[in-house]
């Protein structure tokens, strides 16, 4: 399923490689913006936990000085050892531990680094580690409390700094993704473009051959002349035209129309042809040139071997959601020689419904021979629906 991405591009793979020249940028960026959040986050934290431990120590001991030095002392070691520490855990080989081994290997090694810390830092002070009142615990505590809250805050940047490392490579997957496909969509038309001129260049040399010995063979009657020419002409801009990938069916069995006529004044009362279309089919969009080959068919070998009159009918309609078009003629089936142009151009036509609808088109060839002399139907089912990448390609082609 194509996302609203790619139907609201229209800028092409241009737009999608800015996107993921973006997101590179953004990837490079990302050891800079985690060592700034880290560093940004000591400077906020061990000054937070001196005014803390400021505030406390004047609340509950209001009348003993105010340790300054102790207090700096240990906060600048807990910033020293906790950068240290830090600065370890980002060797690539302890990063790249799993998260579940990294973590508490480094909620261990902070207890035990910041609790020495401060133990040296006593003893350099010359204060008693402990006194005499409080219990040893209690003088640990808060630096465990501390050890414990740092080490959730650097949890939290590293989590959210994976959480932003993963929203690059979406975009950068989305940027692929799309160039991708439009890179595909592009070569899709071009090979639907190409296809659609070599089946305009197979044009049957030997209808218009036929159809000048119909004007020649009508030279004696200016209106029938006229009207030859006017239908050839016609149906040659039809062919002719510009090479579309989708277009109404009407707009083929219109032409249709043309070249049956001049078929008609070929064969006369041997011929009897018929295009019935329900008005639902009318504006399905159909690859050109869809139904002409299976009718050119049909005349070529049911010529062949039809009792007159040839009876050639045409018939369109929509049925449970798919476009059903059926071309039948009198007469017996004859394997194509792949040498004739009418065999290319069925050939040609099965390469380009599998283009673009890959399975979920298809022709096939039913033979009933014992239904009034016999007959032979050439069967093309197709979806009425396009995809969303398809139907993007309609809108851009």
């Amino acid at each position: 399923m194509i996302d609203r991405d790619l139907s609201s591009d229209q800028n092409g793979p241009e737009e999608a490689l800015a996107q993921l020249k973006q997101a590179q940028e953004r990837r490079k960026r990302l050891p800079k913006l985690r060592s700034l959040n880290f560093w940004s986050f000591q400077l906020l934290f061990w000054p937070a936990i001196a005014l803390t431990v400021i505030g406390l120590s004047w609340s509950m001991q209001p009348n003993m000085p105010t340790p300054w030095l102790q207090i700096a002392v240990r906060v600048a070691s807990g910033f020293i050892v906790s950068s240290s520490l830090y600065i370890l855990f980002q060797i690539p080989k302890v990063a790249a531990l799993p998260r579940r081994v990294r973590w508490p290997m480094m909620v261990v090694v902070a207890i035990i680094s910041l609790t020495c810390s401060m133990l040296l830092v006593q003893r350099a002070l010359l204060v008693e580690s402990f006194s005499t009142e409080e219990h040893p615990i209690s003088q640990l505590l808060p630096r465990l409390v501390t050890t414990v809250l740092w080490c959730s805050f650097v949890f939290a940047l590293e989590l959210i700094g994976d959480l932003y490392n993963k929203e690059i490579q979406l975009a950068e997957s989305k940027s692929i993704a799309l160039d991708l496909r439009l890179r595909i969509a592009e070569a899709q038309a071009s090979a639907r473009s190409a296809e659609m001129r070599q089946l305009q260049e197979q044009l049957n040399p030997h209808f218009l051959f036929n159809a000048l010995n119909a004007v020649v063979a009508s030279k004696n009657d200016p209106s029938t002349v006229e009207k030859v020419t006017r239908d050839l002409a016609d149906f040659l801009r039809f062919t002719l035209g510009e090479a579309r990938t989708f277009e109404p069916l009407s707009r083929e069995l219109n032409a249709l129309e043309k070249y049956l006529a001049i078929q008609q004044t070929r064969f006369g009362e041997n011929l009897i042809c018929r295009i019935i279309c329900d008005r639902g089919a009318h504006s399905v969009l159909v690859p050109p040139m869809l139904v002409h080959p299976l009718l050119e068919n049909a005349l070529h070998y049911g010529a062949q071997t039809s009792k007159l009159p040839l009876r050639v009918d045409v018939t369109a309609k929509v049925e449970d959601g798919r476009l059903r078009v059926v071309v039948a003629n009198t007469g017996d089936w004859v394997p194509p020689n792949p040498t004739r142009s009418p065999s290319t151009g069925i050939r040609s036509l099965r390469k380009r419904l599998s283009l673009l609808y890959t399975e979920n088109a298809t022709i096939d060839l039913v033979t009933e021979p014992d239904l009034d002399g016999g007959w032979v139907r050439a069967v093309i089912q197709l979806p009425l629906q396009q995809d969303k990448l398809q139907e993007s390609m309609i809108k851009t082609i």
